[in-house]
């Protein structure tokens, strides 16, 4: 008989979500983390208003707040050119409220610590390197203890994976290209001090090689994260500075606003980036947050995912008499929340690949509040399952 009753790779928002969501029903669960805690993330670090009901399920929205969290309540997107739109939160938001801002590095901290006191056996410095299979049915799963190398194989009918959008269990090669080279979407991130003018909202900047955003964050720190093309990575031969020169700086508003920054720490890059779905479940492995895709960041709600594929994964797996029962309740629960969204984000992706339609566009949604309130609006609706626990 396996000491655990399911096993979650990766223990960031989704990962704490379903490990949380398991152990308050009585389930036997090991969190298994290949980084120590807390650890840093490259995120936007914005935690749209459709996260806040399940943080309140998973009993941490007051621990957040009292870590640092910033109330946010307006979105502003900023043309290249300058040409300006203000949203309230609450207009675009399928629940109403208003969102928050914090470090990846206490969001999941806090989280990692709630997930501890639920009674979730919790493992850091564990890297999973494959599943355990019996016949074509998961296991378990075997990997190495950090930094020792010791190998250890653990055993449950339940494997849920987390572990981000490198997922050693759900990329195929496909999706670590991440496209034609010179065209691939890199990410990159750094907070700084000296930023003024971003209290309660977050700003948005589309320039033409991509776009980007401002939030303030816990201890007067303001988090920049971006999108950019390849092609201006290489003209700056991976030099931060450049690269922020030949992208964000180009859009007016921008530049203003980092004029007297000062960074604080170190840049972090990731990519190439694929959007979209991925796998979601078979015979025990059950993909969850950006494991089992990744939704385009203008959306602001690739946190919220996370945490609701968690929760989701936490039904399924309650309710099912065998993992592949689990696997195609979750496959058919995912696209019922989700499937709206990501085809709404898929369209206004492929009018992003091109600059100029992306100029034109960043121009008609500043110029046409109410079209902006509408695209968002559609990234965040969810369908027939609406978003209950």
């Amino acid at each position: 008989m396996s000491d655990h009753d399911a096993i979650i790779i990766g223990a960031g928002p989704g990962g704490c979500s379903a490990a949380i969501s398991l152990a308050e029903r009585g389930a036997r669960v090991l969190l298994l983390e290949e980084k120590r805690m807390p650890r840093d993330k490259l995120c936007g670090e914005f935690v749209a208003g459709e996260c806040l009901p399940s943080l309140e399920r998973l009993g941490v929205l007051s621990d957040l707040m009292m870590s640092g969290a910033h109330r946010i309540n307006r979105v502003k997107l900023v043309a290249p050119g300058g040409r300006t739109v203000e949203s309230s939160i609450s207009d675009i938001s399928s629940t109403g409220d208003g969102a928050i801002s914090i470090s990846r590095s206490r969001f999941d901290q806090v989280l990692f610590q709630r997930a501890r006191e639920a009674g979730v056996v919790c493992l850091q410095g564990f890297a999973v390197k494959q599943t355990v299979c019996n016949g074509s049915t998961v296991t378990g799963v075997e990997g190495l203890a950090l930094p020792s190398g010791t190998k250890i194989r653990f055993e449950a009918p339940f494997v849920v994976d987390a572990s981000g959008r490198n997922s050693r269990l759900a990329l195929d090669r496909r999706e670590r290209v991440g496209g034609s080279k010179g065209s691939r979407l890199y990410a990159m991130k750094a907070h700084f001090t000296g930023i003024e003018e971003i209290d309660d909202q977050v700003e948005l900047y589309f320039f033409p090689s991509g776009y980007g955003g401002l939030t303030r964050i816990e201890a007067g720190l303001v988090n920049l994260c971006f999108m950019v093309r390849e092609e201006v990575l290489r003209s700056a031969r991976g030099n931060p500075t450049k690269v922020l020169e030949r992208s964000v700086l180009a859009n007016p508003i921008a530049r203003d606003r980092l004029r007297a920054a000062t960074q604080v720490g170190q840049w972090l890059t990731a990519g190439p980036l694929t959007f979209g779905r991925r796998r979601g479940g078979s015979d025990g492995v059950i993909a969850i947050g950006d494991a089992a895709g990744m939704i385009d960041p203008f959306t602001g709600t690739g946190i919220q995912m996370a945490l609701r594929t968690g929760e989701i994964a936490a039904d399924c797996i309650a309710a099912a008499d065998s993992p592949r029962d689990a696997a195609g309740r979750y496959e058919g629960a995912y696209w019922g929340e989700f499937g709206k969204r990501l085809k709404a984000a898929g369209l206004l992706r492929r009018l992003a690949s091109s600059p100029a339609a992306a100029e034109l566009a960043a121009r008609l949604l500043t110029r046409f509040p109410e079209l902006n309130h509408r695209m968002l609006r559609a990234t965040r609706r969810s369908g027939a399952n609406g978003g209950s626990p």
